[in-house]
């Protein structure tokens, strides 16, 4: 890469930088532009040469936090076929990311905002969402059917999100081992499911 890409590439990143603590803590409505530009310094066009929109900003924030989350659940998954310690490292991984800060704030924004702006909601769900159901689902395809391994899917998906939406509402974060506890009841209740459909 060449100096002027690199520093292409250095302000584009301030920026996404600047505009993630703005939406996350401003949210996205109260984000502007014209705020970002200034925080970033210099003129306007500086920002627009590298996002022509408050909603091409966004994108590329949540990019930034859906990549990492993506590329961990990614590696836990990688060449593996169903078993239940392959299980139980996918449960526990994707809690993990789930509880990060940085995807709390993203979801809390999402779900504050995402009614008023359902463009927002669309973006994180086909960037996030829908491509770790894919891996997902395609870890329990190498051992079940589509119907069962989609099945499957939305019962882990379904009860690790459940997890980190009921924890946000404790006084007390739970400790690590709590949620290995969790984690370890998840699993034990989908391998009975699995010997269910094994017997079927």
């Amino acid at each position: 890469m060449g100096k002027r890409e690199l520093n292409k590439a250095r302000k584009r990143a301030e920026i996404v930088d600047i505009a993630t603590r703005s939406f996350f803590e401003q949210g996205y409505a109260a984000t502007t532009m014209s705020a970002i530009a200034e925080e970033l310094g210099g003129s306007k066009a500086t920002l627009w040469a590298h996002f022509s929109s408050k909603e091409e900003l966004f994108a590329a924030v949540i990019d930034l936090q859906v990549g990492s989350f993506s590329r961990d659940i990614d590696e836990v998954l990688t060449s593996q076929t169903y078993s239940v310690p392959a299980l139980r490292r996918l449960c526990m991984r994707f809690l993990e990311c789930l509880m990060r800060d940085n995807a709390v704030r993203l979801f809390t924004l999402i779900l504050s905002e995402g009614e008023r702006f359902p463009e927002i909601r669309e973006m994180f769900y086909s960037r996030g969402p829908e491509r770790v159901r894919k891996c997902i689902v395609k870890f329990y395809a190498t051992q079940f059917n589509e119907t069962e391994a989609e099945r499957l899917m939305q019962m882990t998906v379904s009860a690790i999100s459940g997890y980190r939406s009921d924890v946000q509402l404790r006084p007390k974060r739970p400790t690590k081992a709590e949620q290995e506890d969790f984690v370890d009841c998840l699993v034990d209740l989908i391998a009975s499911r699995v010997n269910l459909i094994d017997e079927s």
